[in-house]
C-alpha cells in the first residue's frame, strides 16, 4: 500500500494551482512504492475547501463551490478531527504573515515546503530557528528560491521538494 501524504496547500495562483495539476496528472499514472499526494485542504488569502466525503474531486470547482472563510486554528482543527498523518503544509504565497506561523505548524507535527515569496528578506535566524524545531519534533522543512515568472518550473520545484519530504517521513515511519 503506498503512503499516502496529505498536503494542505496555502496559495492557489499560479504556482499553486500548477503544483496541483501536476499531481493530479501524475496520480492517473502511479509508480509502485510512491507516495500519493492529497490535498485535504486548498486555501487562497481568504477562503478554504476542506476535502468533504462524498464530493468528486475536481479541486477547482469543489474550491468554488465549497470554499468557507478560514482562520489557522481552522486548519489544525479539521488535520486533527480526520487524523490526518504525514502532513506537509506547501506555502506557496507571498504572504510574510504567513512565514510566522510556520512554528506552529511544526509544534502540530507538520513538515513545511516553501516557495514563499517573502523568503529571501528574511534572516538567517528564521531558517536557522525553524530547522532546529522541525529536528527536534522530527518533521523537516524545505525553502525553495522563487522562479520567477514560471508557474510550471516553480511546481516543479516544489513537487520534487514534497517527493523529498516524503521520502524522509518515510525513513522515520520504518
Amino acid at each position: 500500500m503506498p503512503q499516502i501524504i496529505n498536503i494542505v496547500l496555502f496559495g492557489i495562483g499560479n504556482t499553486g494551482s500548477a503544483l496541483i495539476n501536476k499531481v493530479v496528472k501524475n496520480s492517473k499514472t502511479p509508480v509502485a512504492n510512491e507516495p500519493q499526494f492529497r490535498f485535504p485542504v486548498i486555501t487562497n488569502s481568504t477562503v478554504a475547501f476542506f476535502e468533504q466525503e462524498g464530493v468528486d474531486y475536481a479541486w477547482e470547482a469543489n474550491f468554488i463551490q465549497f470554499a468557507i472563510p478560514f482562520k489557522l486554528s481552522d486548519v489544525l482543527e479539521y488535520v486533527v478531527c480526520n487524523n490526518l498523518q504525514n502532513l506537509i503544509v506547501v506555502d506557496a504565497t507571498p504572504s510574510a504573515a504567513l512565514t510566522a506561523e510556520y512554528p506552529d505548524f511544526i509544534k502540530s507535527g507538520f513538515s513545511i515546503v516553501s516557495i514563499n515569496e517573502t523568503l529571501p528578506f528574511l534572516p538567517d535566524s528564521f531558517e536557522k530557528g525553524i530547522k532546529f524545531l522541525a529536528d527536534s519534533r522530527g518533521v523537516t522543512h524545505r525553502f525553495i528560491n522563487s522562479v520567477a515568472g514560471d508557474a510550471n518550473a516553480a511546481a516543479d520545484a516544489l513537487y520534487n521538494a514534497i517527493t523529498q519530504v516524503a521520502q524522509h517521513q518515510k525513513a522515520i515511519a520504518y
